[in-house]
């Protein structure tokens, strides 16, 4: 069994900037030589692959695995029988080389995670654990966990990376 990889989510409302986010925290990480997964989770539906192409008649045919590569890219169709397949399960078949792993939703969970949200007084009715931080436009929250603001993006991304170094401090250990 691969050694535990750190995973941390990215949560926060439709349009309030994670996709943006983790595109920072991917490019901030990768300049500092991480190897970096993410996972687009809690999503209803997808498609990948479309009508006419051979993956899609592979699989319409009842293949339970279905992969299309090139020499740069590898994409798996896969069967499940649950509703969603846990986390842990995604990373440990399909993550095994990647430094760290962050997942866009799914705040309900064990994992470490950073709740980002628009310029608005309303607080957030998240409970705050101590793996917990919020960016923000408001200046005026008041939080148990670290907040830090849009505006001041640097300083949040280094400390998501220090956080990062020390789990993986922990799972090393």
């Amino acid at each position: 069994m691969p050694q535990a990889i750190p995973i941390i989510s990215i949560v926060g409302k439709q349009n309030v900037g994670k996709t943006i986010l983790i595109g920072l925290i991917i490019k901030q990480l990768r300049k500092k030589g991480y190897k970096v997964g993410t996972i687009k989770y809690n999503i209803p539906y997808f498609k990948i692959d479309y009508k006419g192409k051979d993956t899609h008649r592979h699989y319409q045919a009842g293949a339970d695995v279905v992969s299309i590569s090139s020499p740069e890219k590898l994409a798996i169709i896969k069967r499940i029988n649950k509703k969603r397949p846990p986390i842990d399960d995604i990373v440990r078949y399909n993550y095994q080389d990647v430094d760290i792993v962050i997942v866009e939703g799914y705040k309900s969970w064990k994992y470490p995670y950073i709740e980002i949200h628009k310029n608005k007084k309303k607080q957030s009715q998240t409970k705050e654990y101590k793996n917990h931080i919020k960016i923000t436009g408001n200046n005026n929250i008041n939080s148990s966990v670290p907040v830090f603001q849009r505006a001041d993006i640097n300083n949040a991304l280094n400390f998501i990376e220090s956080r990062i170094k020390k789990w993986l401090e922990v799972i090393i250990v």
